[in-house]
């Protein structure tokens, strides 16, 4: 017997997901924005994988790269939202050299550091610190993250 198989045997609700391929989308895209929201380091290419796996190349790709966008953006606007204003409260005078250079380049030094894999969660709240606009850090996130995410989509999809 399969492992799918005897999950699905145990477990009905993934019976219900396996054979539904939208309610299964809407399952991947919540997982993902929710672990990229809260932080959870190294699940993205996972989720991406199996996301190709369990809905195809293209789609899966879509669907996790929608998630992954939807949870940086919630966890960048909660960040600003509760941590920024304490910040620069304290450090306001010395983040004013530092905030003038995101400024000009905050959408290339993000987009730089998508591609090469930096930490997430760093990241993510040090741009939401930051004078960067929310929209830069949407569109940085999302093409900076595509790469790697169509590379294990289209690799879980031939398997």
């Amino acid at each position: 017997m399969d492992s799918i198989g005897w999950l699905s045997e145990q477990v009905p609700v993934v019976a219900l997901l396996i054979g539904n391929q939208p309610l299964l989308a809407l399952a991947v895209l919540t997982l993902t924005a929710t672990v990229v929201a809260f932080g959870v380091p190294g699940v993205l290419m996972p989720i991406s994988f199996s996301s190709g796996a369990l809905l195809g190349g293209w789609f899966g790709m879509l669907v996790v790269i929608a998630g992954a966008v939807l949870g940086s953006q919630a966890l960048f606007l909660a960040t600003r939202r509760w941590l920024a204003g304490r910040l620069r409260r304290r450090w306001g005078e010395r983040l004013a050299r530092f905030d003038r250079n995101i400024e000009k380049r905050g959408f290339y030094y993000l987009l730089g550091l998508r591609l090469a894999g930096a930490p997430h969660v760093l990241v993510t709240t040090s741009s939401a610190l930051s004078a960067m606009r929310g929209r830069s850090f949407g569109l940085a996130t999302l093409l900076g993250l595509l790469p790697a995410v169509t590379l294990a989509a289209m690799a879980g999809s031939a398997v």
